[in-house]
């Protein structure tokens, strides 16, 4: 793939995407097991505002995150991946961004 100088590649596959897709699948998930988004947060041993900011994607989940949010949801991790597609390629260095504004490092 051919990238000018200035152009944002286009890639289906993007880290805001992909975040959208995990929360769409955590609240089917949560709903399908008649689970609050506080009862969620209370069995994985979340904030309670925790949970809809992953739904919104709103808030990124560490690796143990995912795991707890599994143990709470009583199913494998795997399951919180199911609308992500496989990308067809690794990407790039830099290739993946965010959206939003950009954190100051300290």
């Amino acid at each position: 793939m051919d990238v000018v100088f200035g152009e944002v590649p286009k890639d289906p596959i993007r880290v805001s995407n992909a975040l959208v897709l995990f929360g769409r699948q955590l609240r089917k998930l949560r709903e399908s097991r008649d689970l609050s988004q506080e009862k969620l947060a209370e069995l994985c041993g979340f904030q309670t505002n925790q949970i809809g900011r992953i739904e919104r994607a709103e808030r990124t989940v560490s690796f143990e995150g995912i795991l707890r949010i599994s143990y709470g949801l009583s199913m494998p991790p795997a399951e919180l991946f199911k609308l992500i597609p496989a990308a067809k390629r690794l990407p790039r260095k830099g290739e993946f961004q965010r959206s939003g504004p950009k954190k100051e490092q300290v």
